[in-house]
Parts: C-alpha cells; structure tokens; sequence
C-alpha cells in the first residue's frame, strides 16, 4: 500500500512541462524559411507551365502556333531549369544544417539539445505510464478483495490514478508526433528534397525521354473569318477578345515568376560576390612561407572553391531560367500583337460584312417601292393591282431572308441539308396550307375569280367579297326560284376546295348575266305560232332596254376567252306537257337587276295576254317564272 501513496499532480506538471517544451521547440521552426521560398517559386512555376501549355492554338493566324511551340518550349526547359536549381539549393541546405553552412542561424533545424531534451521527456513519459500502469493493476486486485469503505477508498484512487495515466499517454503520444515531426525535418528525402521530387512528379512529361509529338497544324479561327458568316465573324471576335485577355494574364504571371526566380537568386548571387572577394584578398596577401601556413591557405581556397561551386550550381539555372522567362515573354508578346492585328481585320470585315447587308436590305426595300409607286400608277385594273402587289411581298420577304442567310450563315451545306428537313416537316405538317396557297394562284389566274363574282361551292352560293392567300370569303345568298337576296352570313372556304371532289360553280370571266326563263301552259286547240310569237315580242321589248350591257359583256367574253360564242338574245320553244302544250322563253338578265328585270317581263307578258283576245283564249294558265340554270 505504500506505493499508492504518491503525489497526485506530480504526472500531470511534468506532462505539461513537456508539452510547453514541444510546444517552444516548433514555435522555433515555424518561421518560414528557404525551403518555404523554394517550393513556393516551384508551384509558381508550375502553375504558369500548365497555363502556357493550356493555351488555345486557333486562336489567330496559322503562324501563331510557331509562337505557342516557342512558348511551350521555353515553358519546359525553365520548369526543368526550376527543379535543377531547386534541387541544388536543397541540398545546400541539408549542408548548412550539418554545420557546412557559413550561416546556421539561418539553418531553422533542431540542435543537438533540443533533440535530447525531447527524448528525455518521451522517455520520462513511459516511465510514469508503467508505474501507473503497475499501480492500476494492483488496485484493481485489492478492489476485488476489499469491503466496505476500504473498497469506496480504492474506488476512489482507480478513478485518480485512472485519469492520470489517459493524460501521460495523450502526452507521450503529442511528443512522439512532434518526434516525428523534427525527424522528417532531419531527413531530406522525406524533407525538403521529398517534396521537389513529389511536385516532379506531377509534371511527368516536362521530364519524359522520349520525344514529344509535335502539334498537327489546325485551321485557324481567323483564317476562316472570310469564309464565315456574321454569326462566325461575331464568335471570332469574342474568342479573340478572350484569348488576348489570357495571354495578357500570362504574361503578367511571367514577370511575377521571374521576379521570384530574381528574389530567389539575389542572396546566393551576394554569396558568389563575397566568395570572390574573398579569394581576391587571399590572392593579394604576401605569400607565406610557413609550410602550416601553406597548408592552411590551400584549405581555404579549397573551401571558397566548393562553396562557389555550391552556390554557382543554384545560380546558374536560375539565370537560366531567367533568361528563357524573358525569352517566353517576348514570344508572348508577339502572340499577342499578331491577335491585336488579326482581331482588327475580323473585325473591319464585319463592319463591312454589315454594311453590305444593309445596303442590300436598303436596295431590296427601294426596288419594293419602286414596284408599289408602278403598280398604282400603271395598273388600273384592281384586281390586277392586288395581284401585283401580293406577289411584290412575296419577292420582297424572299430577298430579304435570302440577304440574311448569305450574311448570317457560312456553312451552306449544312444549311443545304436542315433546309430539306425542315422543308420535308413543314409539307407534311402543313399541307393543307401549301395546297392552299397554290390553289390562290389559280383563283388569281386569267379564268380565275375575281371580287364581285358568283360562285357555287358545296351546296352554297354567294357573291366573292374577298380572295386571300389561304381563303376564299363569299357574300351568301338564298332565296326561292329565281330571286336570291343576301342572308347576312359571310362563308369562308379554304382555296384548297378548288382540288377537292365537290363542284365548284363560277361566272363566265367578265359577265355579270344569267338566264332566267318564263313558262306559260297554252290550251289544245290554241294556235301555237301566233302565240308564240306575240309573246317572244313582249320579252325582247323588255330585253332592248339593257341589251347593250350584256352585247358588251359578251364581247368582253369573246376576246377573253377567243372562243367565237353564240349571242344571248332571248329564245322561245314549245314543249308538250302532261297539262298540255307549254310555251318558254329563255332570256339573259343581269345579276344586279335580275329582279327587276323579271318583274318588268312578267308584267309585260301579263299585258299582252290580257289586251290580246286571240293569245288569251290561247293560254290556259298563269305564266312562271324560274330560272334556267340551278344557281
């Protein structure tokens, strides 16, 4: 039991002891130091290498890429340069830290002391831990016989004891790491030379034996500028715009890698001079004739001379690569310069490539009112004139969609083969609307319909009030036998009806007249010849009064159609009936006075039957009128 008796805190102060010791030994080394300098100028370059490599080799003339080979060139031996120089100082600073260093305060290692005091405190540690240890062990057995308060006092010291031992081993394990720590500092492969040689190993190919392919020759953005379209020409631009941003960028991260380089070789560059001076002084002194003398003269010259050669093997490749920095910048600037004056020939050819389009655009909009000031001066005729003045929309949308697409678009063939597709798509999608359209045409031809004329399609009959592109608007009209009057509904037909089964009825081109006829039932025994003829003399008394308009109308028919035509002039003939004997005269009447017309003849006829006893006695029935076509 004696043994238990110990001073609590006593473990715990030592450990913390240590703990501010370990602490005070990596405050020491966490000043940045050379090594610091040396990997940053290395990820520096690296980073600027894979920028010059990523760079775009489309983006100017096709001579550009002698400049982007050039740069990744240069790019390369100064990365390679980089790492030999870095090697070098690597290693002439393992020599400083074993004590070759002219400097070791500058070293940022751990002495010999410091290396003592950490091993005393890790093996302080793991004493304490096997005497707790031990003692745990023996309480645990006495806690297994003990009873009552002895066993709470027992308790009470396991949980003490307990405590102590997790904070010696979480002390043991912190020195350890610091150990490990202050190892891999001593160490150059895993130090600084092991972190050199892990970032030359992400760049394998800058250090690759075999030959690298060289880069296939690509068509340039810029030399197909006039082979492209305004959208081409616009994307050039931007990408030009973007690619002299970016060598600009690298340019600048060019300078700053070559001020590092510079900040990096000054030190050793002040070395070299003092090393020189030093042997220039030691040439100067009287020559000694001591041979300790002689002998001690001859190991400081050869001490100069392999601290010369030490620093001269960082120096070197680090004016080295200065030199190919600078080389790689003039490079870069070139590139850029030949972009600078690529991208002002792009762009003056789009500025003219616009101003072509709107010069052709303006000449396709003068020779459109050209055509509309001729249409209404020469062109009488409305219909006519409507005609004229759809087609002129038509051939002026398709000029201007042609002078678009020959400036908006390069690639015809592409274009060539979307247009068919699309072509193929829109026919099959659209084919009523196509049939439409080419169903205008004939509607508009020379035996075509005209405003105001009087078609039957599908059962309907009405007056054309409206030909459009895709639809055919008429006026309907109903009526019994022969008087048709306005229902006060317009009914619009599709222009494909023309190709359709149904019968589409129209107007002889140029007339305005149908024919109507009067029917009157005559007795048996009536004399036939007589009657008819009074009869056929009451119509054309009536006929005489607009036969002028409709002689003209045929004569219009005549040279419209150069067809000879037989004259409409009233017609009687004499049909037998199951009532009898039937007397009808056939006559022509306009269509805007058809009522009128019908109802003097009507009238007319039924004076003459009445003032006439011979043709009264003659018929027996009221006369009727109806038409002689169905309308």
């Amino acid at each position: 039991m004696a043994r238990l008796k110990r001073r609590p805190g006593s473990g715990r102060v030592a450990g913390i002891v240590c703990i501010l010791a370990a602490a005070v030994l990596l405050a020491g080394q966490s000043a940045p130091s050379e090594g610091d300098a040396i990997l940053a100028h290395l990820n520096a370059a690296i980073g600027w290498y894979h920028q010059v490599t990523g760079l775009d080799i489309t983006a100017g003339q096709p001579s550009d890429i002698l400049y982007l080979e050039n740069a990744r060139n240069s790019a390369s031996q100064a990365l390679q340069l980089a790492f030999q120089a870095s090697q070098a100082q690597a290693t002439l600073l393992a020599k400083n830290k074993n004590g070759q260093s002219s400097n070791p305060a500058n070293s940022g290692t751990v002495n010999l002391d410091q290396q003592t005091t950490l091993a005393k405190a890790i093996a302080s540690t793991n004493d304490r831990i096997s005497q707790n240890q031990a003692q745990l062990d023996d309480l645990n057995k006495q806690i297994a016989s003990a009873r009552g308060k002895q066993r709470q006092q027992f308790l009470a010291q396991r949980d003490s004891l307990q405590g102590e031992l997790d904070l010696d081993k979480t002390i043991l394990d912190a020195l350890q790491k610091i150990a490990s720590v202050n190892a891999s500092g001593e160490n150059g492969g895993t130090g600084l030379v092991g972190q050199i040689n892990q970032l030359k190993q992400s760049v394998p190919e800058v250090f690759a034996t075999a030959n690298k392919p060289a880069s296939s020759g690509q068509t340039s953005k810029a030399s197909r500028a006039q082979d492209s379209g305004l959208f081409g020409l616009v994307s050039i631009l931007f990408g030009q715009m973007r690619d002299i941003h970016d060598i600009d960028q690298l340019i600048s991260e060019t300078a700053h890698l070559r001020d590092t380089a510079d900040k990096l070789e000054a030190p050793l560059r002040d070395q070299l001079k003092g090393l020189v001076q030093q042997g220039r002084d030691m040439v100067n002194q009287p020559p000694a004739s001591d041979p300790a003398q002689i002998a001690a003269t001859r190991q400081k010259f050869e001490a100069l001379t392999a601290q010369f050669k030490q620093a001269s093997a960082v120096v070197v490749p680090l004016r080295q690569e200065m030199i190919l920095l600078d080389e790689c910048r003039g490079d870069l600037q070139e590139w850029h310069n030949s972009i600078e004056s690529e991208y002002g020939r792009v762009l003056q050819s789009l500025l003219i490539r616009v101003a072509i389009i709107l010069v052709a655009l303006l000449f396709v909009f003068v020779l459109s009112e050209l055509w509309r000031h001729a249409t209404y001066r020469y062109v009488a005729d409305q219909r006519r004139r409507r005609q004229l003045m759809l087609i002129r929309r038509f051939v002026t949308g398709f000029l201007m969609a042609l002078v678009i697409s020959l400036g908006f678009v390069s690639e015809f063939s592409s274009l060539a083969t979307f247009a068919g597709f699309l072509t193929a798509g829109i026919a099959v999608a659209l084919q009523t609307v196509i049939l439409s359209v080419a169903a205008y045409f004939f509607l508009i031809g020379r035996y075509g319909v005209r405003v105001g004329d009087r078609l039957t399609v599908g059962g309907v009959t009405g007056d054309v009030i409206e030909i459009g592109l895709v639809r055919l608007y008429l006026m309907e009209l109903s009526g019994t036998g022969v008087g048709l009057y306005p229902t006060g509904r317009v009914v619009v037909f599709s222009n494909s009806v023309m190709f359709q089964a149904a019968p589409f009825f129209k107007q002889l081109p140029g007339t305005a007249y149908a024919w109507h006829e009067i029917a009157v039932t005559l007795a048996a025994n009536a004399n036939v010849a007589a009657v008819e003829k009074k009869l056929l003399e009451a119509v054309n008394s009536v006929y005489s009064r607009y036969q002028h308009a409709i002689d003209h109308q045929h004569s219009l028919v005549q040279r419209l159609l150069d067809t000879p035509m037989a004259t409409p002039t009233p017609a009687s003939s004499v049909y037998f009936a199951d009532t009898g004997p039937e007397f009808v005269v056939r006559y022509p009447v306009e269509l805007q006075d058809a009522a009128r017309i019908d109802d003097e003849v009507t009238r007319k006829l039924m004076d003459t039957i009445g003032s006439d006893a011979d043709v009264k006695a003659a018929v027996s029935g009221s006369p009727k009128l109806r038409a002689a076509i169905k309308a």
